[in-house]
């Protein structure tokens, strides 16, 4: 006889609709760039196209034209214009609804941080 696991949580409809939300969060926010892309507009509050591959070394412009359009469909990111005499400026910043993902961004960069740590701490204890 098979035996049943049994989640942590009574009910099975709000374990899958947990599940499906943690899988459509990762899936939106996976690939390297698109959380470099939310930190950089975190730190420095409105990024130009051309200002991101200052502060995100390595990353083609056909693929940060595709993680821009990704993450303002998703409603994480806003193009804006700045209208001025001479030409207007167009530059990106994260929505109020992205301002949500920073502790998530956070509590990542702490454990990775203090993960590092560890590893490194390992390395060197194992050799003695």
């Amino acid at each position: 006889m098979e035996k049943k696991i049994k989640p942590c949580i009574e009910n099975e409809q709000i374990l899958k609709q947990r599940f499906l939300a943690l899988r459509d969060t990762l899936d939106l926010l996976s690939g390297k760039w698109r959380f470099c892309i939310l930190l950089n507009l975190h730190y420095h509050e409105k990024l130009r196209f051309k200002d991101f591959f200052e502060v995100s070394v390595g990353i083609s412009p056909k693929v940060l034209s595709s993680e821009l359009t990704t993450l303002e469909a998703h409603q994480l990111i806003q193009k804006k214009i700045e209208y001025t005499t001479t030409k207007d400026i167009t530059f990106y910043v994260l929505t109020k609804h992205a301002q949500e993902i920073w502790t998530v961004l956070n509590t990542l960069i702490e454990f990775g941080l203090s993960n590092r740590q560890e590893v490194i701490k390992s390395m060197y204890s194992d050799k003695d």
